[in-house]
C-alpha cells in the first residue's frame, strides 16, 4: 500500500483524537444521566446537602423537588446549616419558610446574574443575586442542570428577612412613631369579594350587599408608599422616640384644633409623611439628604444613625435627629382661578360668558391656564368659590395673578373683556350655616394687562379641625378644615366699568 504525505498525516490526527472523543463521550453520558435526575434525586445524591434533604422530606417540601414544574434551588451544605437556629428546626412552619427562601419557581442560572437581580422565592421575599452569589452566601457548586431545575450548593444560610411593613407591626412597643403608623387604620369594601346584590338599573353599576368584603387598609400604606410591597424597594427612617416627640411639637403649632387628639394626629402624621423614599440607600451610598414623595428633603446625618437594619424590601435607618425645613413641611399654597368650585349671583341671573383660557406670560414665556368671567353691567356681587384643605394654623402673604384683559373669544362671537381697570374682592373664612364667616376680606384693582403677583395683604387660620388622614384625596371636599377663597364682584362700581372677574391663581405663602 502506498502512503502519500496528507494520508500521513490524517493518520496521526485520528490517533491523536481517539482518546480526546472518548473523553467527550463519557461527558455527554455524564450529562444525560443528571438530566434524567430529580431536584430531590441530585440532592439526595450528594452527601454535603443531607441535612438539606432532611429538612426538606419534614416539610414536604420533597415533593415540589420531584415534580415536573421548573426550580431554581440554592441548597445551604451541611455546615452552613449548623448555624440555623433550634426554634426554626424545631418549628415547620417556620423551617418551611426558611427553606422556601432557598427555593425560585422558575429557571435561574448564574450567567443571568451579570447584574444584580431579585429574585422572587417561594415564601413571597425577593433575593438579591449577583454571579455566583445568593444574597452574602457563595455559590460553591453553580448551575447543576437537572430535568426539572437547576441546583446551586451555597456555603451560608440566607435567612428570611421582614418587609418593612412587617417591622413596623413588630416594632410597634418600641418605637412610639411605628405604633402611630400601624394604627392608621380604616376598613373598606374589595368589591373583588364583596357579595353582588344587584345591579343599579339607573348606572348599570353593580351593587354590592353592605358588610361584605369588607378588609383593612391602612393610611400610610395608601397615602405614602405601600411597605409590605415585596416587588418594591423602600427607606424608611425611624426616629427614635425622644426625636420623634421633638418632630411632633414642632409641627403641633400648624394644626392647633379644638380637640388635642386632631393636633397630636395632624402633626403626627406630617412627620412620618415624608420618612419613607422609594429605593435602596445603603450606608455606603448614603445622600445627604432624602427627598420624599411630598417633595420635603429629609437630611440624614450618618452622625444621627443609631442603627440600620437590612429588609427584603429594602432598608431601615433608626434616627436620633433628622430636622427637615419648616417651608417645606408647610408649604406655600397655590389655589389655581380654572378649578372653581361653585359660582353664585346675587341677583339669580344666569352668566353664560365664564371663559377658562389658555394664554402666554410674555414676562416669562411660560403659558397659564386661568378663569375669566364677563360679567358686564349685570355682575354685581357675583362670586366665584374656591375650597381649599391645605391652609394651616399660620399667617400666610396672600397674592394673586389676575389678567384683565381684551381679547377675540374664539368661539366665534364678539371680543369679551375690557380695556379699563376692574375691581375685585377676595374673602377668605369657614362657611357656617350657609353663610362665609370671613377673617379676610381686601378689594384690588387689576390694572389691564398685569402678569405678575399681586400683594393683598396677611391672612391668619385660626384651627384646623379635621384628620388629614381621613381626608378624601378630592381636593375639593369639604371638611372641618375646610376654608373658602371666594373671588367677589363689588356690590358698586363706576358707571362704565364692568363687574368682570378674573383669576391665574391665588397664593397663601407661610410667615415663619
Amino acid at each position: 500500500m502506498r502512503f502519500t504525505k496528507n494520508s500521513v498525516w490524517l493518520l496521526l490526527v485520528l490517533v491523536a483524537s481517539w482518546p480526546a472523543c472518548k473523553k467527550w463521550d463519557n461527558h455527554v453520558a455524564a450529562n444525560e444521566e443528571v438530566l434524567n435526575e430529580s431536584l430531590m434525586q441530585q440532592i439526595n445524591s450528594r452527601a454535603e446537602l443531607s441535612t438539606f434533604s432532611s429538612y426538606l422530606v419534614k416539610t414536604g417540601l420533597d415533593k415540589l423537588m420531584e415534580s415536573s414544574r421548573n426550580y431554581t434551588v440554592w441548597a445551604p451544605n451541611n455546615d452552613a446549616l449548623k448555624s440555623l437556629a433550634s426554634e426554626v428546626v424545631n418549628d415547620t412552619a417556620k423551617l418551611r419558610a426558611f427553606l422556601q427562601n432557598h427555593i425560585a419557581a422558575q429557571l435561574m442560572y448564574t450567567r443571568m446574574a451579570v447584574d444584580s437581580v431579585r429574585i422572587s422565592v417561594l415564601n413571597g421575599k425577593r433575593i438579591w443575586c449577583y454571579g455566583k452569589k445568593f444574597s452574602d452566601a457563595n455559590i460553591t457548586q453553580a448551575d447543576v442542570y437537572v430535568k426539572n431545575g437547576v441546583l446551586n450548593v451555597v456555603d451560608k444560610i440566607v435567612l428570611p428577612l421582614q418587609n418593612i411593613w412587617q417591622y413596623i407591626q413588630s416594632t410597634t412597643a418600641t418605637y412610639q412613631q411605628n405604633d402611630y403608623v400601624n394604627s392608621l387604620l380604616y376598613m373598606y369594601q374589595d368589591v373583588t369579594k364583596a357579595e353582588l346584590d344587584s345591579i343599579n338599573p339607573i348606572t348599570g353599576l353593580p351593587v354590592y350587599k353592605p358588610g361584605t368584603g369588607m378588609v383593612e387598609g391602612n393610611y400610610f400604606r395608601e397615602k405614602v408608599y405601600d411597605v409590605g410591597n415585596e416587588d418594591s424597594l423602600y427607606t424608611y427612617i425611624i426616629f427614635t422616640n425622644t426625636a420623634f416627640t421633638s418632630e411632633v411639637n414642632k409641627q403641633k403649632p400648624y394644626f392647633k384644633s379644638t380637640d388635642a387628639a386632631i393636633t397630636t394626629g395632624n402633626a403626627s402624621w406630617n412627620v412620618v409623611k415624608d420618612l419613607a423614599v422609594k429605593g435602596v440607600y445603603t450606608p455606603a451610598q448614603l445622600p445627604a439628604t432624602l427627598l420624599s414623595k411630598f417633595n420635603v428633603h429629609v437630611p440624614l446625618a450618618t452622625a444621627a444613625i443609631t442603627a440600620s437594619y437590612p429588609m427584603s424590601n429594602g432598608i431601615v435607618y433608626v434616627v436620633n435627629a433628622a430636622a427637615t425645613a419648616m417651608e417645606e413641611k408647610i408649604p406655600v399654597t397655590i389655589v389655581q382661578g380654572e378649578d372653581p368650585y361653585a359660582f353664585k349671583s346675587y341677583e339669580d341671573k344666569y352668566i353664560t360668558k365664564i371663559f377658562y383660557r389658555q394664554r402666554m406670560n410674555p414676562v416669562t414665556g411660560v403659558s397659564f391656564k386661568d378663569i375669566y368671567l364677563n360679567l358686564g353691567s349685570s355682575g354685581a356681587k357675583y362670586y366665584v368659590d374656591y375650597n381649599s384643605n391645605q391652609l394651616y394654623t399660620t399667617k400666610y402673604k396672600v397674592y394673586w395673578v389676575a389678567l384683565n384683559d381684551k381679547t377675540i373669544s374664539g368661539q366665534g362671537d364678539d371680543a369679551y373683556g375690557t380695556d379699563s381697570t376692574l375691581q375685585q374682592i377676595l374673602q377668605i373664612g369657614q362657611i357656617v350655616s350657609d353663610t362665609l364667616q370671613q377673617d379676610f376680606n381686601v378689594q384690588k384693582a387689576v390694572a389691564p394687562l398685569t402678569y405678575t403677583e399681586i400683594y393683598l395683604g396677611e391672612y391668619t387660620n385660626a384651627s384646623y379641625n379635621a384628620l388629614i388622614t381621613s381626608m378624601s384625596s378630592n381636593k375639593s371636599a369639604i371638611t372641618a378644615a375646610s376654608r373658602r377663597l371666594r373671588l367677589l364682584a363689588p356690590t358698586t362700581l363706576t358707571t362704565g366699568i364692568p363687574y368682570n372677574l378674573t383669576l391665574d391663581y391665588i397664593k397663601l405663602v407661610p410667615v415663619f
